[in-house]
């Protein structure tokens, strides 16, 4: 039976308890022949890291102690966490940032065994992005060092190499193979070990706008020499350098205006960069992505040489089997089953055998092990939930006009509000959510998200929006934020809640935003509400006090300091918060790291002085982005209430949310006893 009911009081067979306890992140992944390993974050653990293995013949078991939380602190962001090779397993653990190694297959007993040195201050030495020499003697990767007469500005990245010898004592200090860049990543050494491929770059670039990949020859006492760039510069992104079986450096660069793949040919050192690659296969289409983490891969070599890749294409995304020698891609429709959408994408090949993390829009993203033309296994799913498929979001791309002239066009996927047990009235149309993806530049995918249907099923339009300077659509499209930033993103977000509107989808009194929420109340009057999650207020401030990654990344995105000032306080909105009229809800970090907590509440005295309608509330422990379940279920259900409360509906399990007014008020709250 189904009844007629307002929108956003429809009630939902997902509460918040389930949506933030129930849904696992997966981190990195690796294969180890058949065996497959995978980092997942439980927010029932407080956002723990943990090293899972699976065989396959076996269920899924815990790698690391229960003690431990297995994550890197490298760029704040993470990423590569752990690699594993013949049963050993080497991560970095949270509370120290040192490495340490576990042997699985160990008969005996199996504490952990560090393999770095303490740091002379806390967590000032941290490791990511693990990669083993090919004879298991070490592993090379990235530090990034906060001590040191070097390192008082801002930390120092170097490649280091590690010792696995199983000694006595405190290990030895890592041996650095390469320094004097401002970032590395992708340290990957040949077959035969006799090489090392590793990309490099300097502020104010991002990984995205401009890299080198450099390779070397690794002598007998493990240091490099022969150094030499054989592709790249400050305005080409190359990314993921991987080595074929047969030793040839393969490598994606974006010198077409898209993230293709190429082989790296022979020369000299002393030629042109350019002459370096042979394109393997060129389109228009993006074998890359975005490297805001570590570890991540878009292709993985199976043992009869040919490539399997994940390639985007807009909207669409595939999986498939390129050739090196011809170029053809042949797309595969396995892993169609569980979604055929890879989500922050990590693929990996041991031989026949693959791994990745795939979701889709009736799929949560999930650990899947499989073989070319074999059916894949879930091995593990980010979330099962006893719901009616009909309750869950279904995604319909838009494609929209945007710019002052409404020439260009930006992309989003569209959620309908979705409940077999509701509907509205025909005269009614429903209230809109506007997310954001962060980065900026990054991109959202249409995987089954919990928080959507959180809001779906309540009778509530979502629209996720992939604006310009958004990844998978060319790098001129990624391109339209540079200069732009809180600009052209912002108008999109605008735009697309007016075109929903102009079509009859959504309510034009009842709309709101989370992500770019403060610019969009500042500078534009279309949102009548906006939430607000770690969101940037000051962006001097940010790229004054923001962490050594992005320190420089608003060079490109706004303007160089301070040479830019002037751009800086425009587009600001705690200088503008005198044009923010709608309700605000903000949800702060208390150790957030990338945007500090003092932006939000800079953000809130002003509000005060304007008399706005607003609600602060400060999780004490937690930094960019929630991990801990409480924090999550406790954010949610004050952002419905929140929405509740501005927009007049009557939620069937929270209560409006009390709104302060012309006073500050902070609610702190801290849930790690909880």
């Amino acid at each position: 039976m189904t009844d007629t009911l307002p929108y956003g009081s429809w009630p939902s067979p997902l509460d918040a308890e389930t949506v933030a306890a129930g849904s696992i992140d997966f981190g990195h992944v690796a294969l180890d022949g058949e065996t497959a390993y995978w980092l997942e974050r439980r927010p029932a653990e407080d956002g723990r890291g943990v090293v899972v293995r699976q065989d396959t013949d076996e269920g899924p078991a815990d790698v690391t102690p229960a003690d431990v939380d297995v994550r890197t602190l490298v760029h704040e962001y993470g990423g590569g966490d752990f690699a594993v090779r013949d049963g050993t397993v080497v991560y970095a653990r949270f509370t120290d940032q040192r490495l340490y190694r576990i042997d699985v297959e160990s008969d005996g007993e199996n504490d952990p065994t560090p393999l770095t040195p303490e740091s002379p201050e806390e967590r000032s030495a941290r490791y990511a992005d693990f990669e083993f020499a090919p004879d298991g003697s070490c592993l090379y990767c990235v530090r990034e060092r906060h001590h040191g007469e070097d390192a008082t500005e801002e930390a120092v990245a170097e490649l280091v190499r590690v010792s696995l010898a199983d000694d006595a004592g405190e290990p030895a200090a890592p041996e650095v193979v390469a320094s004097g860049h401002d970032f590395y990543s992708f340290p990957r050494p040949s077959p035969a070990g006799d090489r090392l491929a590793w990309t490099t770059w300097d502020h104010p670039n991002m990984p995205w706008d401009g890299t080198e990949l450099r390779v070397a020859d690794v002598d007998p006492d493990g240091s490099l020499s022969g150094v030499e760039t054989v592709a790249g510069g400050p305005d080409e992104s190359v990314f993921q350098p991987t080595w074929s079986p047969d030793g040839d450096l393969y490598a994606v660069s974006d010198r077409s205006g898209w993230w293709n793949l190429y082989r790296v040919a022979g020369g000299s050192a002393d030629g042109d960069v350019a002459e370096r690659l042979a394109p393997v296969r060129e389109e228009h289409a993006e074998y890359g992505v975005p490297q805001w983490v570590f570890g991540l891969s878009t292709y993985a070599f199976l043992a009869d040489g040919r490539i399997a890749a994940v390639r985007r294409d807009g909207d669409t995304q595939d999986l498939g089997l390129l050739d090196p020698e011809t170029g053809t891609f042949e797309v595969r429709d396995e892993v169609a089953e569980v979604g055929g959408v890879f989500p922050h994408t990590r693929l990996r090949a041991d031989g026949d055998t693959l791994l990745a993390v795939v979701g889709g829009p009736a799929d949560p993203a999930s650990v899947v092990r499989w073989s070319p033309g074999e059916s894949p296994t879930v091995l593990r799913r980010a979330h099962t939930l006893d719901v009616d498929d009909a309750s869950l979001p279904d995604p319909e791309t838009v494609t929209f006009p945007t710019g002052p002239a409404g020439d260009e066009r930006a992309h989003a996927y569209f959620y309908p509000p979705r409940n077999p047990a509701a509907t509205g009235p025909g005269d009614e149309r429903p209230p809109l959510v506007t997310m954001v993806h962060g980065g900026p530049t990054s991109r959202t995918d249409p995987v089954l998200d919990l928080t959507v249907a959180y809001l779906t099923s309540r009778g509530f339009a979502v629209a996720d929006v992939n604006y310009r300077g958004s990844t998978g659509y060319g790098r001129a499209y990624r391109d339209r934020l540079d200069g732009e930033w809180g600009v052209v993103d912002v108008e999109d977000c605008v735009n697309l809640a007016r075109y929903l509107a102009e079509e009859g989808l959504v309510d034009s009194d009842r709309r709101a935003i989370r992500g770019a929420t403060l610019a969009a109340l500042a500078f534009h009057d279309t949102y009548e509400a906006g939430a607000s999650r770690y969101g940037v207020a000051d962006l001097r401030a940010l790229a004054e006090h923001t962490h050594t990654f992005e320190s420089r990344y608003l060079d490109g995105l706004v303007g160089p300091l301070p040479e830019a000032e002037s751009v800086y306080e425009a587009r600001s909105p705690a200088a503008h918060a005198d044009g923010i009229e709608a309700p605000l809800l903000v949800l702060q970090g208390g150790e957030d790291r990338v945007v500090p907590p003092a932006q939000a509440d800079d953000m809130v005295r002003a509000l005060v002085a304007d008399d706005v309608p607003y609600a602060y509330v400060e999780f004490a422990e937690e930094r960019h982005g929630f991990r801990r379940s409480e924090a999550r279920r406790r954010a949610l259900e004050t952002e419905l209430g929140f929405y509740a409360a501005v927009f007049d509906l009557d939620p069937a399990d929270v209560e409006p949310l009390a709104l302060d007014r012309g006073t500050y008020e902070k609610r702190s709250v801290s849930v790690e006893d909880e």
